[in-house]
């Protein structure tokens, strides 16, 4: 704290500011709020700097910012581990490199089995929007900060200006659309991961588990490497499915198309991409008909892509993601 007092006191417009885990060390709800309270302060002096956390919380605050970017430690795969690639991208990672790390130092593989089953059963649905509580509102405000869009500047105005009825409706919208095509995605998929089981195909196939990744965040580094399938949540409540093997790629390059920087995307990790692309061709086929509507339905009339090799890929090519 006083080193931070000592950098507030004697920056300028000319100062350039470099803060390492900005507030650590304290107890994490104040500590944040006292974090995103320096960030504004150094936005509007309007020097040049970085801030470095671990307090993920600070991207739900309702930051009265200008000129302030949201950016993300670069990560990629290396002999099957994941590793920072020490360059920014643009976004946001709520996710860090810890279970990675606990395992490179030696960390007995049960505590970390143990520490992510604890992981998933509290933190997995954590970043789901859409909760009745000032922490969506504070949300649903980052993620319209600093951008140009003339549709999303509209967005920030109706959600930080309106009325609370009004903003609380357009939460419950949102969160009931996820959980509906989270819902679907999981009993169509999860059907035909039974069907594998029961034919012992892949008998080692794990449940699906769907991960939300919300506007301006990027995947965990745990994606890193792995083959996925993947539903965008367009802005018109479209949907498009897809699946890939570079999610964080696959994810930058869809938001860089017209009206697609505030779509969110659900995804689930599969072994391997022929599996990928079975489950892709499924939901496509199936969606629509619980009534969704897809942008990319054409798609589905390739009923057989990915599947015909199905079962000689599990059994010949195993060393493929």
């Amino acid at each position: 704290m006083s080193e931070l007092r000592s950098i507030i006191a004697g920056m300028t417009k000319r100062s350039l500011v470099l803060v390492d885990e900005i507030c650590r060390g304290t107890e994490i709800a104040k500590g944040t709020c006292i974090a995103g309270s320096i960030v504004e302060t150094l936005d509007q002096i309007g020097c040049l700097g970085i801030v470095s956390t671990h307090l993920h919380g600070i991207f739900n605050l309702p930051l009265n910012v200008k000129n302030t970017v949201y950016k993300a430690m670069g990560t990629v795969c290396i002999d099957g581990q994941t590793k920072p690639t020490w360059k920014l991208t643009d976004g946001i990672y709520k996710e860090s490199l810890a279970f990675q790390t606990a395992k490179r130092e030696g960390m007995p593989e049960s505590i970390i089995q143990r520490a992510e089953d604890l992981y998933l059963s509290v933190y997995a649905n954590e970043l789901l929007p859409g909760e009745i509580c000032p922490k969506q509102e504070q949300y649903s405000y980052e993620m319209n900060v600093n951008n140009s869009n003339g549709t999303h500047l509209q967005s920030i105005k109706f959600m930080t200006g309106g009325a609370s009825h009004d903003r609380i409706t357009l939460a419950n919208q949102v969160e009931v659309l996820h959980k509906e095509v989270e819902s679907a995605v999981t009993e169509i998929c999860q059907e035909k991961v039974m069907e594998f089981r029961r034919k012992r195909i892949i008998p080692d196939l794990t449940d699906i588990k769907c991960v939300l990744i919300s506007a301006r965040e990027q995947p965990p580094p745990s994606t890193v490497g792995s083959s996925s399938v993947y539903v965008i949540i367009r802005p018109d409540k479209n949907l498009y499915v897809g699946q890939t093997d570079d999610l964080e790629g696959r994810v930058r390059s869809h938001r860089l198309k017209e009206g697609m920087q505030d779509a969110s995307f659900l995804y689930f990790l599969v072994p391997g991409k022929s599996l990928a692309c079975e489950l892709e061709t499924l939901l496509i086929n199936q969606l629509p008909s619980q009534g969704f509507q897809l942008a990319n339905v054409a798609d589905g009339k390739h009923r057989n892509f990915g599947t015909s090799n199905l079962h000689t890929e599990c059994v010949v090519a195993t060393s493929c993601p």
